[in-house]
């Protein structure tokens, strides 16, 4: 499997008081700390330099597989606020392509490179610099999903941050939205509810009204709908903000997009390497049960 992903990153001169940890002076070492997780992790979780140790004849061996994966991963920068040059050792695993964007519209320049890369890759991702694949499986499972529903149907990965202390040790942070917020891009009550055969049993997957994830990914043929639809660099920035317009708006406009349900929502995921909310979920949210949602 080819498969190219391309990750916005930007960290400004930090400001003390800043909102956004982009550019909030103690959030650095966090930042750096994701930014290294989010790069090295597909290299990782796809085995591309993956060696088991034989202590007997003291040999490391390379992982070999009959479906061999190929990896492109590229960074994304603006001016020179980024935090690349800190990670030399890493330059290896991805390519740096520095553009003059604004900030806020670094995503869209993310939307060029997946654009121009059209038919060299079996699945186009855009990943934000935070986010970390933590899933052998992760593009595999999205294959099945893709040959059984077509590629008018979008599944989307459940976002999640975990914390060692309780009482919540993992938060799926984009679990849902107020309808309203989204109501206007998507209409989720056309074909809700999806199920397929997955090992033993049966996995679960519903129209979400918070289709964001901190990135998207779409199959070859998905790409080519989306890039030669109306929504593809259409201007819009009407969702929650640029940043999150460019992660979620367009491909929201052109696909059906689910996710995996609550009680599955293991079956696709990725970790939130900068956590926002699973610290403060006792204070702001009362903990529930979900009766049923299938």
């Amino acid at each position: 499997m080819r498969i190219l992903l391309v990750m916005p990153h930007f960290f400004g001169a930090p400001i003390p008081d800043a909102t956004n940890r982009s550019r909030l002076a103690s959030a650095r070492a966090e930042r750096l700390r994701s930014l290294v997780a989010a790069i090295c992790s597909p290299h990782q979780v796809m085995g591309t330099g993956t060696y088991g140790l034989d202590h007997g004849q003291a040999t490391a061996w390379r992982s070999t597989s009959p479906e061999s994966d190929v990896l492109d991963l590229v960074v994304c920068t603006t001016s020179d606020a980024h935090l690349l040059d800190e990670i030399q050792g890493l330059h290896a695993l991805f390519r740096h392509q520095a553009t003059g964007a604004e900030p806020m519209m670094l995503g869209f320049e993310c939307h060029k490179v997946l654009r121009g890369a059209r038919g060299q890759y079996d699945y186009y991702g855009f990943v934000e610099d935070d986010v970390v694949l933590t899933d052998a499986l992760f593009f595999r499972k999205r294959r099945l999903f893709d040959q059984r529903f077509g590629a008018d149907a979008l599944l989307q990965p459940n976002r999640y941050e975990i914390s060692p202390t309780g009482p919540v040790h993992k938060l799926y942070v984009d679990y849902r939205l107020n309808p309203h917020v989204t109501a206007r891009y998507q209409n989720i009550t056309d074909t809700p509810h999806l199920e397929m055969p997955f090992l033993d049993g049966q996995v679960s997957f519903e129209r979400t009204t918070y289709p964001s994830a901190g990135c998207f990914f779409l199959s070859a043929a998905q790409l080519d709908r989306w890039v030669d639809g109306p929504h593809f660099l259409d201007g819009d920035l009407s969702y929650l903000s640029p940043l999150d317009s460019a992660v979620t708006l367009s491909v929201m406009k052109t696909f059906r997009v689910y996710k995996p349900v609550l009680a599955h929502a293991w079956f696709l995921e990725v970790l939130h390497a900068s956590p926002r909310w699973i610290g403060s979920v006792p204070r702001i949210a009362p903990l529930a049960d979900l009766v049923d949602e299938r």
